[in-house]
């Protein structure tokens, strides 16, 4: 069984840390994704990772989580081609 005392300091790290960065740092120019229903515009955030890519403007008739997860495939295949 784990510590108390190490789970309550792990939760105040990762909340501390969590409010530290500024995830505009590291957002590259955003991205235009043409889909069968129309262009999604990813936030794409460095060049190593994918973790915060996001859609910024999805077309009529696309949820927010599917254009989101166009843009994590794009940040994905850029990643495989470089």
């Amino acid at each position: 069984m784990k510590s108390p005392i190490l789970l309550a300091s792990a939760a105040v790290a990762v909340t501390v840390l969590s409010g530290c960065i500024d995830q505009q740092n590291y957002a590259t120019t955003p991205v235009e994704v043409q889909t069968e229903k129309g262009t999604v515009v990813c936030q794409l955030y460095t060049e190593n990772r994918v973790l915060w890519d996001e859609a910024i403007v999805a077309p009529p008739g696309m949820t927010i989580r599917e254009a989101n997860n166009i843009c994590v495939r794009e940040g994905h295949r850029r990643l495989s081609n470089r």
